[in-house]
């Protein structure tokens, strides 16, 4: 019965390098006429070069499963069957990955040479399958974890970092929080001020728009004054030009005159007692509108002041923001932390059961390397023994050999005697009928 699947077969020499490239040095003879020893040995090398399971490996799981069971005599014979199922059920699916659906242990125990080949070129392929499609993958799995090994560290550095970061602005809010109280309690009463300030500057606004308007006023009454001077000049000046020399009518005109510059001079000290007090007024006013400036100065500076407080607490608001961001981000990086921890706990358990493993395995191919040695040692006095009887046979084939070619020469001489007999009696008979049909006047033909 052949094996079932989609693989090419493979011909004996190439068995042989394939399982060559695998440190198995195997003989072509082993192949064309396998054991039940052989075939299992080289199942289970294919087998460990996909899964790395041999039949050492299969050992302490299988005592493993005898001492919990309830069997009273837990003896060697049941360990052997037990790992030799085991070794079977691997093998079974190893076969069926590759495409050989009526593998058996038949094929372990009573192996034949078309079906050992087409099994063994069968899991060879898949072997060979796994090594061009599989391993690439692996690696690049080795190849990410290495990654993400690197990245856990980078991410370690910056929560470190991060940290460090968060430390330092707490400590500087720490070290800024009695600024800060002061600079709220200035704010306030710069707040109260600026409120106080605002009140009494209403009345004082409008006393100088007040002051202002009457200035304007005063400042018109001067000027009308000022024409009016002008204008009775001009008029004095026209009026004695035309004086008629009369000593009564320059009496008159005296008394006239003096009666007028009184007044006049009245009006002028009236006109300078109010030009005084509105000089007064007017540098009251200018007093005030310096005190207005400086009012409006120190209004600007607490604005500013203000809008740095505003801008301060804007900038605080964002440091606590950055500050609940950096801690969610760091308990993500905790977590992140964790998740790694834990694939590098696990990676290590892994690493050291495959090491372990490994260990074992070399123990193991150890101890197959000492049986094969020691077999192929019996090997080699038995091909010494057959030797010696292959050397005794072919010397007992020579000598038969020699009586044959002895006995041939016998045969061949008494042969050409009998040949030599036989046509000397075939020409007398030939004779004699001649004779006897001449006598007898018969025609022979």
């Amino acid at each position: 019965m052949g094996a079932k699947g989609t693989y090419s077969l493979m011909s004996i020499p190439d068995i042989i390098n394939s399982l060559g490239d695998w440190g198995l040095t195997v003989e072509e003879d082993r192949l064309l006429r396998p054991t039940s020893e052989f075939v299992e040995f080289v199942f289970c090398a294919c087998l460990a070069q996909v899964t790395g399971i041999n039949r050492e490996d299969l050992l302490q799981p299988a005592q493993d499963a005898l001492s919990i069971s309830s069997l009273e005599d837990k003896d060697n014979i049941y360990l052997s069957a037990l790992t030799h199922n085991l070794l079977c059920y691997h093998l079974t699916r190893f076969a069926n990955a590759a495409r050989v659906d009526d593998f058996s242990s038949y094929d372990i125990s009573k192996p034949t040479k078309e079906r050992t080949l087409l099994l063994l070129s069968a899991f060879i392929n898949f072997v060979k399958f796994t090594e061009q499609l599989c391993n690439p993958f692996v690696n690049e799995l080795v190849n990410r974890s290495n990654a993400l090994l690197v990245d856990r560290d980078q991410v370690s550095s910056k929560l470190a970092q991060t940290q460090k970061q968060i430390q330092e602005l707490k400590a500087k809010r720490d070290k800024d929080e009695p600024i800060c109280q002061e600079l709220r309690a200035k704010n306030k009463e710069l707040g109260d001020l600026v409120l106080q300030t605002k009140a009494a500057q209403q009345p004082i606004v409008q006393e100088a728009a007040l002051l202002k308007e009457e200035k304007t006023r005063l400042m018109e009454r001067k000027e009308h004054i000022q024409r009016e001077l002008e204008a009775i000049s001009d008029a004095n000046k026209r009026i004695r030009g035309r004086i008629v020399q009369s000593p009564e009518r320059v009496k008159r005109s005296i008394s006239t005159m003096s009666v007028s510059r009184t007044e006049h001079k009245r009006m002028v000290a009236i006109n300078e007692t109010k030009a005084r007090d509105l000089q007064a007024k007017i540098n009251a006013l200018v007093i005030i509108e310096q005190d207005l400036r400086t009012c409006i100065d120190q209004l600007q500076v607490v604005e500013k002041e203000i809008k740095s407080l505003q801008d301060m607490q804007k900038d605080l608001a964002e440091l606590k923001d950055q500050l609940h961001d950096k801690k969610i981000e760091r308990n993500e990086l905790q977590l992140k932390q964790e998740r790694v921890v834990k694939q590098l706990e696990n990676a290590h358990a892994k690493l050291t059961l495959t090491q372990q493993r490994a260990a074992d395995k070399k123990a193991a191919n150890a101890r197959i390397l000492e049986r094969l040695q020691g077999e192929y040692n019996d090997m080699a006095e038995q091909r010494q023994e057959n030797d010696l009887q292959l050397a005794e046979i072919r010397k007992e084939a020579a000598e038969v050999e020699e009586k044959i070619s002895e006995h041939l020469k016998v045969s061949e001489g008494e042969l050409h005697g009998l040949l030599k007999e036989y046509w000397s009696l075939k020409c007398a008979t030939n004779v004699y009928m001649e004779t006897l049909a001449t006598k007898l006047n018969m025609k022979i033909s």
